[in-house]
């Protein structure tokens, strides 16, 4: 789970954009799922900005993203603009010759196309919370899936394996760690990995690595570890694997 808060400002689409692209990756969408969240949440913010607060740089966003059962993703956007239910917009006629279209709606309409549910509640308290859900394609393997990044060493690994270890902690037993963007590993980091590995082991789960980078491929082929653990080349080859 992870949340920001930003400015409702379209120059924070970026940063949502970003957001969202973490979300995806660590749940273990491939690339068209990934695009299509982005762009759900992109006409959900946007409409929020521009609608709910009329491009008034009057307010903030709060977006909040979980995996639930494993298999599903939950990204909720809330704001205390004007209030707005998007269920109540009728949906545009894409047949109808574009000139003769109404104006508006097409954003909503892309939302509920692309997700697999598109709810909105409001309250006094929390104003308004659209939640949408998208599910993964590979429902039966409930992989979670986190991507490492920079130094896996004697001072970054420990943080670096926070979110997987908060995980299996509350109880992911089907872990792939994507290492395509990890720069350095030293025994200190293939260390951290072990204790991460034997603590899944212990719950009765699986640990699979993939996307490593010649030269951290190479400290495990030095070390004996690529007996050790499960290398894949690419995200889909380990996630076809968990099936």
């Amino acid at each position: 789970m992870e949340s920001l808060i930003v400015p409702a400002t379209l120059d924070s689409l970026e940063s949502i954009s970003q957001f969202v692209s973490r979300a995806t990756g660590q749940v273990g969408f491939d690339d068209h799922a990934a695009w299509q969240v982005q762009l759900a949440v992109d006409e959900a913010a946007t409409n929020i900005i521009q609608h709910g607060y009329d491009g008034e740089s009057r307010g903030t966003i709060e977006l909040e993203w979980r995996l639930i059962d494993g298999c599903t993703l939950e990204i909720s956007l809330r704001d205390h603009g004007r209030r707005f239910d998007p269920n109540q917009v009728p949906s545009p006629n894409i047949t109808a010759p574009l000139e003769e279209r109404a104006p508006g709606g097409l954003g909503i309409f892309l939302m509920n196309q692309l997700m697999d549910t598109v709810e909105y509640t409001h309250s006094a308290t929390y104003g308004n919370t659209l939640v949408m859900t998208k599910r993964l394609a590979n429902t039966g393997a409930n992989v979670q899936v986190f991507a490492l990044s920079g130094r896996l060493d004697a001072v970054a690994s420990q943080h670096a394996l926070e979110r997987p270890l908060a995980a299996i902690a509350s109880g992911a037993n089907r872990v792939l760690l994507d290492m395509a963007e990890v720069t350095f590993m030293s025994s200190s980091g293939l260390r951290a990995l072990l204790l991460l590995r034997k603590d899944l082991l212990a719950h009765g789960g699986e640990l699979r690595l993939c996307e490593m980078r010649d030269h951290v491929y190479e400290v495990f082929l030095l070390t004996g570890f690529t007996q050790v653990f499960t290398i894949h080349q690419t995200r889909e080859e380990a996630l076809a694997a968990f099936r």
